[in-house]
């Protein structure tokens, strides 16, 4: 009998915990492990900017799967393992705790990191200064929330502002900074990055945006910074949230294709043979944009993870997804779809957020990406239906989008 074979999926996040799921219900007999850094089974992370932190779920609830998940499948799961050295060639992994393992197929799924703020006067080992990413990091944030004062997030993308939300709603006030002209990046509409920043401010939180940190000052546990060009604002807690970088420094002087993440194909091969990436740090290629494409949300980390298992088992099957995320924050619901950037006409559908707001963004008539705004689920619908009138690339025209009469699963 032929020995069974050696699967390793290195990162225990979401694509790694669904891309294991998908192989041990298409190989039963393969040897699979999954190699995590962190203490804990993967784990939602959106609720760490929400819901955990507003004790509205607890670190059980967040699980996607519990330890007998594991234990059933007969999935190896080795917490607390710092990989640092692949050798491509022998197909070696090597630990910082001096352990070594085999593999006759590797999966890479090690997400992303924060990036770091560099700042005159800020010291990264600060207890008060913080960045989220993992459910530890949420807890510490959670209890220092409930003994500052005076709040500050640096950043106003999508975690600095559910962050903001949720501090608000813990009846703390809370000030933004951001140094782009607008929230949430060039990807989302100025439209409703405009209404995001009407809510938070309604709601008493301070958005500052055009801003330019110079340096921050500590005395004793206060914090001042100092703006460009001549104002200062207090902070007893600072927590940053400036982007995040795949995870890709093991591999940079190894043979493996790296470029914004580890480049793959549709099929999420990288360029070594048996070696295969998913989730945030993949530079995947899309065959419907014809382009690559690095993506960092919920959907995408576990369908990613779900199509890698099956082409790490064998099959061949190209990743078709269409990019969708959300963010929330008090009680408005933001969605978008595909890519929002490449287009020639913008159409708009609804003209306010009790009956939400969409955006659609055209290009040769044909959707190529839509945002929209709303309370509850408003708008999810609508999103939902505008990524498979792209996905079939219907031709659309502006004046249809823009009539709400004209109902989308209709077309």
């Amino acid at each position: 009998m032929a020995p069974s074979k050696k699967i390793i999926i290195i990162g225990g996040g979401q694509s790694a915990a669904y891309a294991a799921k998908e192989i041990r219900g298409l190989d039963t007999d393969c040897e699979l492990t999954i190699i995590s850094e962190e203490a804990t089974l993967p784990y939602e992370r959106p609720p760490l900017s929400k819901d955990y932190l507003l004790d509205k779920m607890n670190f059980e609830q967040c699980l996607f799967f519990p330890q007998k998940f594991y234990d059933q499948g007969n999935i190896n799961f080795i917490k607390n393992k710092n990989i640092n050295l692949v050798d491509f060639k022998k197909k070696k992994l090597h630990s910082q705790q001096d352990s070594t393992y085999t593999y006759d197929k590797l999966l890479i799924a090690t997400g992303s990191r924060n990036n770091k703020l560099q700042i005159d006067g800020l010291k990264e080992n600060d207890e008060n200064v913080i960045y989220l990413r993992t459910i530890k990091e949420s807890s510490t944030i959670k209890e220092k929330i409930k003994k500052s004062n005076k709040i500050v997030i640096v950043g106003g993308g999508f975690i600095g502002l559910e962050i903001a939300s949720s501090i608000n709603q813990m009846n703390k006030k809370v000030i933004v900074l951001e140094k782009a002209n607008q929230l949430m990046g060039r990807v989302i509409p100025k439209e409703i990055s405009k209404l995001i920043k009407d809510l938070h401010e309604k709601n008493g939180n301070e958005i500052n945006l055009n801003v330019n940190i110079k340096k921050i000052e500590k005395n004793n546990k206060s914090y001042e910074i100092f703006l460009d060009p001549g104002s200062s604002i207090m902070a007893d807690l600072i927590i940053i949230g400036v982007g995040s970088t795949p995870n890709i420094n093991m591999f940079i002087n190894t043979p493996l294709k790296i470029d914004n993440g580890i480049v793959t194909d549709e099929f999420s091969q990288t360029s070594i043979p048996d070696v295969y990436a998913a989730g945030d740090v993949a530079n995947f290629y899309h065959p419907f944009y014809n382009t690559n494409l690095r993506l960092e949300s919920f959907k995408h980390a576990q369908n990613h993870g779900i199509n890698a298992g099956k082409n790490i088992v064998g099959k061949k099957i190209p990743y078709l997804e269409i990019p969708w995320m959300w963010s929330d924050q008090f009680n408005l619901n933001l969605q978008m779809t595909g890519i929002c950037s490449d287009y020639e006409t913008i159409a708009q559908r609804g003209n306010n957020t009790d009956e939400g707001i969409i955006y659609f963004f055209l290009k040769n008539r044909k959707i190529k990406g839509a945002c929209g705004l709303g309370i509850g689920g408003k708008i999810g619908r609508d999103i939902r239906l505008a990524g498979m009138l792209s996905q079939k690339k219907t031709k659309l025209t502006k004046e249809l989008l823009s009539d709400k009469n004209q109902k989308l699963n209709k077309i």
